[in-house]
């Protein structure tokens, strides 16, 4: 079978012919389908062209909108200093000073407070995330002397951790919000995927964010920042750039130069290394004053415990009429330890009245093992659920009554 049977069998199969030609589009129906091509392409590249038609902003006219110098080929840093005068919502500012002092903090003195927050291009952590600002606060006896680190390329990430690097000391301590879960990992892995050695593994780190949960998760819907912000300081943000919108205005910039959205991250980063230096010092002032400021009570005086009872013991006796019962719970406990029986059984006695079946429970074991009161040891049993360990205690003062 020679090539032009084989080519006639192959077109009979596919039941078309090979030989005839496809009619050809006309030139009218290509001009409709180019025109319909390019209206679909203005359609969806309209967002984008108006984007890259705004005029690029150098890395050195970025440097002076923010007032700030290009230290490094992709390195921006702003310094300032922040007079400690006026007030941030509330809060008097002569009231901020350099060594707040928290429950069971030991060692803490004459260590320096670095007060520090990241903005980074994404929140999931992971390799693929870095911090392309760094900010870090030190406040002194009259400013908050402020420092910020701005990445405006990839390629100069290793140098912005460099500079930042070489501002932290030996004898320094790190402040953040939250950062022991999300900052400091996230910087230690950049400065591991950059081959450097980062320079926290001495530092201790006070992550402000559990001392707030510790005493206002009672009493705040959350606390986030800006609910610290608003609840502790006082104070609400206007015009401010959310987190969540950073990573767009950064890569906004890498990628067109667009700057405007960019100085609005770095005024959203000031801000929270400011906030984060004057809620330090206000959780100590709320801690001294807890009534002014709603504190939790009963979490202050589990929390001063851990270090001194006695603390925890006059906090809550000074308090007594605004306690919760768990509140009066733990004082009736610590007055126990103390051995201070009266004024335990004082608190027991007034839980008992309102069906706590705990003092009720506290009050037998008193009478039977410390007043030896056996009538009022049973008393208080017969006002307990039925129980077999109850049940148990009930006939063992019996015992002791029969045997009088």
């Amino acid at each position: 079978m020679n090539l032009n049977s084989r080519l006639s069998r192959l077109q009979s199969q596919a039941g078309t012919s090979m030989t005839q030609n496809a009619p050809k589009p006309s030139v009218s129906s290509l001009r409709e389908r180019i025109a319909e091509l390019e209206k679909r392409g203005r359609s969806r590249s309209s967002g984008t062209a108006a984007v890259v038609s705004q005029a690029r902003l150098p890395a050195e006219e970025l440097a002076r909108a923010l007032q700030g110098e290009l230290i490094a080929d992709g390195v921006i840093r702003i310094h300032q200093r922040l007079p400690l005068q006026g007030q941030l919502g509330s809060i008097p500012l002569h009231s901020v000073h350099g060594y707040p002092r928290l429950p069971g903090e030991t060692g803490s003195d004459g260590l320096r407070n670095v007060y520090i927050d990241t903005e980074t291009t994404g929140l999931s952590g992971g390799s693929g995330t870095l911090a392309f600002l760094i900010g870090i606060a030190v406040v002194d006896d009259e400013t908050i002397e402020l420092t910020q680190f701005l990445l405006t390329r990839f390629a100069a990430e290793a140098a912005l951790l460099r500079v930042f690097a070489e501002t932290l000391l030996a004898d320094d301590r790190l402040v953040s919000y939250n950062g022991k879960s999300y900052d400091l990992p996230l910087l230690v892995t950049r400065f591991r995927m950059q081959a450097m050695a980062h320079p926290f593994a001495e530092l201790p780190h006070l992550d402000l964010l559990h001392p707030v949960r510790r005493l206002f998760s009672s009493r705040w819907a959350d606390c986030r920042l800006i609910s610290l912000e608003r609840n502790l300081l006082g104070f609400s943000r206007v015009d401010d750039l959310p987190g969540s919108e950073a990573p767009g205005a950064w890569f906004s910039y890498v990628r067109f130069g667009h700057g405007a959205q960019l100085l609005k991250v770095v005024e959203h980063n000031r801000q929270d290394i400011v906030s984060l230096a004057i809620a330090h010092s206000t959780l100590a002032r709320a801690i001294a004053e807890p009534r002014s400021f709603n504190v939790d009570l009963h979490a202050l005086a589990r929390w001063l415990a851990e270090g001194n009872e006695d603390d925890a013991r006059e906090l809550l006796e000074s308090h007594q009429g605004t306690l919760c019962d768990h509140g009066r719970r733990f004082l009736a406990h610590l007055l126990r330890r103390a051995g201070h029986w009266p004024q335990a059984v004082a608190v027991w006695e007034t839980l008992a009245a309102t069906g706590c079946t705990d003092s009720v429970e506290r009050l037998a074991k008193y009478h039977e093992h410390i007043s030896k009161d056996f009538a009022a040891a049973r008393r208080c049993c017969e006002r307990l659920p039925r129980a077999a360990v109850h049940e148990r205690r009930r006939r063992r003062i019996e015992e002791k009554l029969h045997k009088r």
